[in-house]
Order: structure tokens, then sequence, then C-alpha cells
């Protein structure tokens, strides 16, 4: 793919005024460049354009309130399509509850963990370049300030994090119908990198 679509340019115009407005007072800019790295890895890895769309979008879905998911979910069906409205929603990894609360890291990757296993390829692509680039901020973080630093940046302690890494890395194995392998090697030597950088941090 060479240069974004219009499409994925609208994708990227809706989420800024539907996911920005969200954004934390601590971390926002990380936030708000999230889609836009995700869409990155995704084109990176040859994502066709439906996917690095509801890639885009699922940021959105995330982001919203439980009792504002069918208004939201109708506004991105008529601008986007059922088909990307369905695989965003497949691959959200929802952070706020139905009153507005954060959820809970490590009770967010137990629901996604278990969602993996019957996660529609498409959104599991997604899941995976979200994963890759969160990674990727962890170990940006380790080697430029510290491991303490992970938790100021709403991502979870050292042991955790490898810990989760490891469970989805089995996971995608048992994903036997999943074409996206190169995804998973990506992660797998980012975990690796990360923990070399935390044995050095410490």
């Amino acid at each position: 793919m060479h240069g974004y679509s219009d499409r994925i340019n609208h994708a990227f115009a809706f989420t800024a005024k539907y996911y920005a407005p969200r954004a934390p007072l601590e971390g926002a800019m990380s936030f708000l460049a999230h889609p836009a790295n995700v869409a990155v890895v995704l084109a990176r890895h040859g994502a066709d354009e439906l996917t690095i769309v509801a890639g885009i979008l699922h940021h959105v879905i995330e982001a919203t309130p439980g009792p504002d998911l069918a208004a939201m979910g109708a506004k991105i069906q008529e601008n986007f399509g059922s088909v990307a409205l369905a695989i965003a929603t497949d691959a959200a990894d929802h952070h706020i509850d139905d009153k507005g609360d954060p959820i809970p890291w490590v009770h967010r990757k137990r629901v996604l963990l278990n969602h993996l296993l019957i996660m529609e390829p498409r959104a599991l692509d997604i899941c995976c370049a979200d994963e890759i680039h969160d990674c990727g901020t962890a170990i940006a973080l380790v080697e430029r300030l510290g491991g303490e630093y992970l938790a100021t940046h709403g991502l979870p302690p050292a042991p955790q994090a490898l810990g989760w890494y490891g469970d989805l890395l089995d996971a995608l194995d048992r994903r036997t119908d999943w074409p996206a392998r190169a995804m998973r090697h990506e992660l797998a030597t980012l975990r690796a990198r990360l923990m070399a950088s935390l044995r050095e941090d410490s």
C-alpha cells in the first residue's frame, strides 16, 4: 500500500472527532497517536484497507462508554459499513465500563485472552498490531526512563507485562487459522527485547 486512501483518511478524521475528546490529561499525546501507530503496523504487515480502517475505528469503540456504544456503532456503520463495524467491535479491548470508569488492566486482558480464541482473523490482526505497538512503547520507556515509568503511561508493571505477552503468544499459537504469522514473530521478538531491557534496568 502506497500512502493512505480516502477511506483510511476518513477513519482518521472520524477517530479524531470521537476519540480525541476522551484523551486523559496525563499521556494525552500517546493516546492520540495510538490509532495512527496501529495503522502503521497493520500497513507494514500488508493488511488490506478494510482491516486498517477497522483498526483505526476500534479505538473509538474501546473508549466509548457502554450506554453510548449502540449510537456510536450506528455512526460507524453509516460512515464505514457493517463489515468494518463488525471487525472493529470484534477487535475492541474495552477500556471503560458502563459508568465511564476505567476497567483494570488485568481484567481487560483476561477477557481479551479468552476472546482471542474465537476472534475473527482480521480482528486478530488488529489486536496483534495493538500489542506490538504497546510492547514497543514499553521498550522505549524502559530504555529511556526505566521500568518504574511503565505504570505512569498506563502500562502494567514489568512482571505482568512479560507474563501477558507470554500468554498472548501461546494463544496466538493455538490459532492455526490465522495467517499473519509474521506479526506473531515480531511480537515474540519485542517481548524478548523487553525482557532484556528490563534485565539491564534492574
